[in-house]
């Protein structure tokens, strides 16, 4: 999502602003003359993030290790291929 908004209306409310907007989504500031002058992305951490653990993260690679082996069609493993790229 991207919000449009003019600069005048930012000064006045950008810490509400911030607030509505999502990590990763943008918000352009419109100048006097109608023109786009700046883009603000969110950078503030989602409570999910925050909380994700390790061992959330290491199950969700380990599925896409399966995922991956299970749809392998090569003679050799992935990680014989690999070792071989890295010589």
């Amino acid at each position: 999502m991207s919000i449009t908004v003019p600069i005048e209306t930012a000064k006045h409310n950008l810490e509400n602003l911030l607030g509505q907007l999502h990590p990763g989504e943008t918000m352009t500031l419109i100048g006097s003359e109608g023109m786009p002058v700046a883009i603000v992305v969110s950078l503030k951490p989602t409570l999910e993030t925050e909380t994700e653990s390790i061992s959330d993260w290491e199950t969700e690679w380990e599925a896409l290790a399966e995922e991956v082996g299970r749809a392998w069609q090569g003679d050799k493993s992935a990680v014989e291929i690999l070792s071989e790229m890295r010589r």
